[in-house]
């Protein structure tokens, strides 16, 4: 997982998205955006650390979709119109890190979630850009 945080960290600075990664925070305090600024603060100290590839995806989704925010944007992964949008782009960038090392047969929604402790209300997207993939 810490190559995948890699390789998303790399991804944003080469996007000139500035990040600011930190374990001080709280487990339950969010990781935040501010797309006008292009900046991120990532709470490394997140208390489900399996959903930190997904949280920072998500992020920088955020930022590459231009999303028109006046205020930071907090990750909550909802329906909300710039939270939807920006959970299926962190899925399409996470998708190429899950299915790298499987075969057609093993690809399932359910354990590609799973591995990034993706909400279950987000199946549907899954399973359409496993398909579109």
């Amino acid at each position: 997982m810490d190559g995948i945080i890699t390789n998303l960290l790399n991804y944003a600075l080469d996007n000139d998205i500035g990040i600011t990664a930190t374990k001080l925070l709280s487990a339950h305090t969010p990781s935040v955006v501010d797309v006008q600024t292009r900046h991120i603060v990532f709470n490394t100290n997140w208390y489900n650390q399996k959903q930190l590839a997904f949280t920072l995806a998500h992020e920088i989704s955020h930022v590459m979709n231009n999303d028109n925010s006046v205020k930071p944007l907090y990750f909550t992964p909802t329906k909300l119109k710039f939270e939807y949008s920006a959970n299926v782009e962190a899925i399409k960038l996470l998708l190429p890190y899950y299915m790298a090392d499987k075969e057609v047969d093993q690809l399932n929604s359910f354990s590609f979630m799973q591995c990034f402790a993706i909400p279950s209300h987000l199946e549907d997207i899954v399973i359409d850009e496993i398909k579109n993939y």
